[in-house]
């Protein structure tokens, strides 16, 4: 028994990225004692660079965490176009459409990061990960690579996309590959942005920018062909800025590249089930979609404050929180969610990116319906 109270936390939290983070700032905050193991060096790592689209209900949930005041140097989005190829169809969304409050919030990961580690209050192992998973007499043991032996009455599983804990599970997954590639990066321009996020459907993926602090830097997330994705990210860094800056047009005015080039294959995952006995998966690791609408982040922060909220409940009522009918709650209410955003971002970037000409009049003719009417933007 001196063992297992030495060495036991309510939750141990498996991966220290943002949705790792996030939950172990949310139940450490409800007297929950929880541990985050990740793999790298240190939480919050190897997201230099990136940037964050945050929804207004991630805004609202990272506030209730007490992670997000007006100090955070974040863009608004109060505008968003979208285009079909090279015709002239577009829809416009307007702020005053959602009550005249931005549609989102454009972030840089190293910004919210810094936010983040103001409000640690729980125990971390780093350069480690879960070599053994076990569960027996009614706690999960978890045996990790630096040779600790840890007992807890949950694992929320937060590794991302790759998450060998989750493989190592056996669940069923659904699996579709784009054959698609999608690059990343960050620029400098001479025209404000006017804090408008742009969506352009091409035929080989969709081509991003988000506007970023200040007005005149934006992100881009640029999706081509896997292939072709990874030759344009090879480019000399003269040839790839003029692919770029005929890509951006005139819009952003003068573009100049100021971070790394990254580039990402695209997939889609979704679990079937996101738990098993003691052990439940969250963020990417559960449900990894396609990049055309930015919502991967969002979904896997929506998870943390179900997570929360639930677990939270429970724990109020003196519960296991680790029991089967505790998870199958958390797996419920994000069922809908989770499922319907997977394929509708598939289903998007599949209609826009096929050449079809019957495809191209009913995406343009639709189109042209919404741009006209206000109501159904607020639908959409």
């Amino acid at each position: 028994m001196v063992d297992i109270v030495s060495n036991y936390y309510d939750v141990v939290i498996l991966g220290g990225g943002i949705n790792g983070v996030l939950c172990a700032i949310g139940l450490s905050h409800k007297d929950i004692s929880v541990l985050v193991v990740e793999e790298r060096d240190a939480i919050l790592d190897g997201n230099q660079g990136r940037v964050y689209a945050f929804s207004k209900r991630s805004k609202e949930i990272l506030e209730n965490f007490s992670v997000w005041n007006d100090e955070i140097r974040s863009s608004p989005i109060d505008h968003i176009m979208i285009y079909d190829g090279n015709s002239c169809s577009s829809v416009h969304y307007d702020r005053v459409l959602v009550d005249d409050q931005p549609m989102g919030y454009v972030v840089e990961a190293s910004e919210i990061a810094k936010f983040m580690h103001q409000k640690l209050n729980f125990d971390v192992i780093t350069s480690s990960s879960c070599k053994l998973f076990t569960v027996k007499d009614g706690f999960a043991e978890i045996y990790l690579s630096c040779g600790k032996k840890i007992y807890t009455k949950l694992v929320v599983c937060a590794e991302g996309k790759n998450s060998r804990f989750r493989n190592s599970l056996s669940l069923k997954t659904i699996n579709y590959a784009f054959e698609q590639g999608f690059i990343v990066c960050n620029i400098n321009h001479s025209k404000h942005h006017r804090n408008t996020a742009i969506e352009h459907f091409c035929t080989n993926g969709p081509f991003a920018i988000l506007p970023m602090y200040g007005g005149y830097s934006s992100s881009i997330v640029w999706t081509e062909k896997y292939e072709m994705a990874q030759l344009i990210q090879n480019l000399p860094i003269e040839e790839f800025t003029k692919l770029l800056q005929e890509k951006c047009s005139d819009f952003l005015g003068k573009i100049e590249v100021n971070s790394k080039i990254n580039c990402y294959k695209t997939s889609m995952s979704l679990l079937k089930k996101i738990f098993i006995n003691r052990a439940i998966i969250i963020g990417d690791a559960a449900h990894a979609i396609h990049p055309v609408a930015g919502q991967g982040l969002n979904l896997g922060i929506r998870d943390v404050g179900i997570l929360v909220e639930i677990i939270e409940k429970y724990h109020k009522l003196g519960s296991d929180i680790g029991q089967r009918f505790i998870l199958q709650e958390i797996d419920n209410r994000r069922l809908l969610d989770n499922v319907s955003m997977s394929f509708v971002c598939t289903g998007i970037n599949s209609i826009f990116s096929n050449d079809s000409a019957i495809l191209k009049v009913a995406r343009r003719a639709t189109m042209s319906v919404v741009e006209m009417s206000p109501t159904l933007k607020k639908f959409l």
